[in-house]
C-alpha cells in the first residue's frame, strides 16, 4: 500500500521538483536514458528494495525504508552533486536505478546499481554502470571509484568484473566486515 508521500501532487511545487530535476545530468547511451528519479519512479525502487531480492543490499526492507533510501540517494545530489540516476531502457521505463552514492558509513562515494527483475539479462545494468564511470572520469573529474559489494552476490562480481574493476584488498581491510570492495580505475576498463 503506497503512502500519500509517494503520489504526484500536481502544481507549483511540482514544477519546482522538476526544473530542480532538470540540472540532475541526463546520460544517454545505445538502449538507455539515465534520468533524475521522479516520485512516480519510487514504485520500481520499492518493487526491488522489498522484495527478497535485495538481500544483498540489506533488505528485504520495509516500504517506508525504501522510501528512506530513495530520498537519501537522491538528496545527495544536493549535497555532493552526484547521486541517483533512473534508468528507463528503450521498452521498460524504470527499469532499475544506477549510483554514484554516499552512504553515511562509506568511506568514499560508490558505483551501485540495481534493477528490476524483468529488466535483468539484457546487459542494462553494465551499459549503465559504463555510462556513469565515463561521466565520473570526463565530467567529474575523478580518478578512483568504490563498489561495495556483498561476496554472495555472484551477479555482481561478474559484473564488477566485466567493468574491469579489481579487488581492493586494503580498502577491504579498512572495512572490516566482508564486504568486498571493488576498485575502478580510470582508463582501466
Amino acid at each position: 500500500m503506497s503512502a500519500p508521500v509517494e503520489k504526484h501532487r500536481p502544481g507549483r511545487a511540482s514544477r519546482q521538483a522538476s526544473k530542480i530535476g532538470s540540472r540532475i545530468p541526463t546520460l544517454d547511451t545505445k538502449r538507455l536514458q539515465l534520468r533524475a528519479p521522479r516520485v512516480y519512479d519510487f514504485e520500481a525502487y520499492a518493487s526491488i528494495m522489498t522484495d527478497d531480492r535485495s538481500e544483498f543490499m540489506g533488505g528485504p526492507y520495509l516500504r517506508e525504508e525504501a522510501w528512506a533510501d530513495f530520498t537519501q540517494s537522491i538528496a545527495t545530489w544536493m549535497l555532493h552533486g552526484h547521486g541517483l540516476w533512473t534508468i528507463d531502457a528503450q521498452t521498460t521505463p524504470s527499469a532499475g536505478f544506477v549510483l554514484l552514492g554516499f552512504e553515511y558509513t562509506d568511506p568514499e562515494p560508490e558505483l551501485g546499481v540495481f534493477l528490476t527483475e524483468e529488466a535483468e539479462g539484457h546487459g542494462y545494468a553494465q551499459e549503465a554502470c559504463e555510462a556513469v564511470l565515463a561521466h565520473a572520469w570526463n565530467d567529474l573529474g575523478w580518478d578512483t571509484l568504490a563498489s561495495y559489494i556483498d561476496g554472495a552476490n555472484d551477479r555482481c562480481v561478474k559484473l564488477m568484473e566485466r567493468l574491469g574493476a579489481v579487488r581492493d584488498a586494503e580498502a577491504e581491510e579498512a572495512l572490516g566486515d566482508g564486504t568486498f570492495v571493488y576498485r575502478h580505475k580510470k582508463g582501466a576498463a
